[in-house]
């Protein structure tokens, strides 16, 4: 379907707002820093696909992987989030952790792995994502890279 190469670094835009909340997905704590980066797939110059990944030392939290509509079950989410564990390797990230409401059974065939939210490390409980936007009812999953 797509190969790692078409896959991009994006920066927070109103196109990545867009297609983040056409999936339900939190948007607000999408503003650019030094530990988050975005990257994304463009068909027919349309922001179609969106990872993310906020950097905390040898770990990340992996956050914001949205599909359009129209493209899912083709693949696509997959190959997004291979492309950002192979991000994650590439800069000494050891540790991928995740929160969702509504992914767990695509994560685990993906090889993450349940976890309790009382032993996620310091630094992931940190994050706006852990600590405040997503609710406490969300999944929380980890893979070791």
């Amino acid at each position: 379907m797509t190969t790692l190469m078409e896959i991009k670094p994006i920066l927070p835009s109103s196109e990545l707002l867009e297609l983040l909340e056409g999936c339900d997905l939190l948007a607000s704590d999408m503003a650019l820093s030094n530990s988050r980066c975005f990257f994304g797939y463009r068909r027919n110059g349309k922001l179609v696909g969106v990872v993310g990944i906020e950097r905390s030392g040898t770990m990340a939290l992996l956050h914001s992987l949205a599909v359009s509509v129209e493209l899912r079950g083709s693949g696509l989410g997959r190959t997004l989030v291979q492309f950002a564990e192979a991000e994650a390797r590439s800069k000494g990230i050891r540790a991928l952790f995740l929160l969702t409401e509504t992914a767990e059974q695509f994560f685990t065939k993906l090889g993450y792995q349940l976890l309790s939210r009382e032993n996620a490390p310091p630094e992931i409980k940190k994050t706006a994502q852990f600590s405040t936007l997503c609710p406490a009812t969300s999944s929380f999953m980890s893979k070791q890279l």
